[in-house]
């Protein structure tokens, strides 16, 4: 079998006949690797929007429970 002179220099050629750097397998994981980088993004994005929102109940409910125990010494 002979020997592909551009994929020896590291060149190849994509479905579109389009000379590129990378091999076709490289090319497609780190695509891949994008699009699963993507989804990790987002999801933590809605990570710190829950968790935004959690903390912000948390403080409300404290606030509340200090207001409470204001009533409570100011009763006593």
């Amino acid at each position: 079998m002979a020997k592909d002179p551009l994929a020896e220099a590291g060149l190849h050629f994509d479905e579109l006949n389009k000379l590129r750097v990378l091999e076709p397998e490289v090319d497609q994981k780190t695509r891949e690797l994008k699009e699963e980088c993507e989804d990790f993004v987002d999801k933590i994005g809605q990570f710190q929007k829950i968790v935004g929102g959690l903390i912000e109940l948390v403080d409300e409910l404290a606030k509340e429970a200090e207001t409470e125990k204001m009533k409570v010494r100011v009763v006593s």
